[in-house]
């Protein structure tokens, strides 16, 4: 005979979020471009959110539209379309989008869905999230842009403030339709109550979009550029989620995690994540570099995964980056002879081949150009410091 025992125990959240977003208790800071992209949309400026992957501009998004709608200025609509191919995927998850934007005893709510309804779709529901699903299948292809001209038509006749944030907007380039830009960008000028975030993490490719001469949305959006959280900023966010759930970390302890993460928003929120699982109650130094080895031993396989996807020499040009951290001159010879790389023809195609496959990325600066490994455990895995190894 079996017998379950069901045992009463007290869940406790963690509060270091790696994915989605809960509230604005939970989310780390980002008041200047928070209030920037509200001030934007407020004004009737579109704004381009540039960041690198990983740095927190998804959750930026969710927490600002949160903002807009908690302050009663407008309705925030997040359209993600990482995955989408096509205009037909676009349109759909737009339409999802905007069902989803608000509760369903809403006004607006109620409106979208009597026009939804005009368009015919197949409307079904999220068995794990509960969220409408709008699917529009056409025959002819002119009647997807018919369609979108359509929903943003009965956006604008709401005459309140509505603000779409669209997340890998760069995916559009890889649409079969090759006037997608110029397409939207007709229909998008003519809006007077919507206004566009434009957010991506290939900064270069946004960045042609949005400042090249030659293309359709070329000078019609403010950029801003999301950097990393100040480290004091950081430091005061960690220890208040701690000290809620009656656990202390020391200044050690502290400086470890956001030298390690280097202030990098997935990756602080994946060692706290971490930390605050392993249960300690006193933080030490020693607790946080435990911690850390954890997550580059439980990395590993994918890292190894990594080593046979490139070349040996993309593998010692990955391996140099990640040691130098950021490295400004790649065809330098004391670069070159440190890390034995070859000839400065081998190291600009390893360089064009490790950026094409975004395992690093560049920065301009004051100082010149610089480039960084994308993933930062990844980095520290490569870079063999010493991090105590534990039985």
């Amino acid at each position: 005979m079996l017998y379950i025992y069901l045992m009463k125990t007290k869940i406790i959240s963690n509060p270091f979020l790696l994915n989605g977003y809960q509230s604005p208790e939970l989310f780390c800071d980002r008041k200047a471009e928070s209030g920037q992209l509200i001030s934007n949309a407020v004004n009737g400026i579109n704004t381009t959110l540039l960041s690198i992957r990983r740095m927190g501009k998804t959750g930026l998004l969710h927490h600002s539209l949160h903002l807009l709608q908690k302050r009663k200025k407008g309705i925030g609509i997040y359209v993600d379309i990482f995955d989408t191919e096509n205009l037909r995927d676009f349109i759909n998850r737009l339409a999802s989008a905007i069902l989803q934007s608000v509760p369903e005893k809403n006004t607006f709510w109620k409106k979208a869905m009597v026009f939804m309804k005009q368009l015919r779709p197949v409307i079904s529901y999220d068995e794990l999230t509960g969220q409408p699903q709008v699917t529009l299948d056409y025959s002819q292809a002119k009647q997807y842009e018919y369609t979108l001209q359509g929903i943003l038509s009965f956006l604008e006749k709401q005459n309140i403030l509505i603000v779409i944030a669209i997340d890998e907007f760069q995916q559009i380039t890889q649409y079969p339709e090759k006037n997608m830009e110029a397409m939207l960008r007709s229909h998008i000028q003519k809006l007077k109550n919507i206004r566009f975030i434009f957010s991506g993490s290939s900064p270069h490719l946004l960045a042609e979009m949005f400042h090249h001469s030659k293309r359709p949305f070329f000078a019609s959006t403010q950029s801003v550029e999301l950097k990393e959280i100040s480290k004091k900023e950081y430091q005061a966010f960690i220890i208040l989620q701690f000290t809620k759930n009656k656990r202390k970390i020391n200044d050690q302890a502290l400086e470890f995690i956001l030298s390690f993460t280097k202030q990098h928003t997935y990756y602080t929120q994946a060692l706290c994540n971490k930390l605050f699982a392993n249960g300690e109650k006193n933080i030490q130094l020693e607790h946080v570099q435990w911690a850390a080895h954890q997550l580059l031993t439980q990395n590993e396989t994918v890292y190894f995964q990594y080593r046979t996807m490139l070349t040996s020499n993309q593998w010692a040009m990955l391996k140099a980056i990640a040691k130098e951290g950021k490295m400004y001159h790649p065809n330098a010879k004391n670069i070159a002879q440190k890390y034995q790389l070859g000839p400065s023809s081998v190291i600009q195609r390893s360089m064009e081949a490790l950026l094409s496959k975004e395992m690093i990325y560049s920065k301009d600066t004051e100082n010149g150009k610089y480039y960084c490994v994308y993933d930062c455990f990844l980095a520290r895995w490569l870079e063999q410091k010493q991090i105590p190894h534990f039985a």
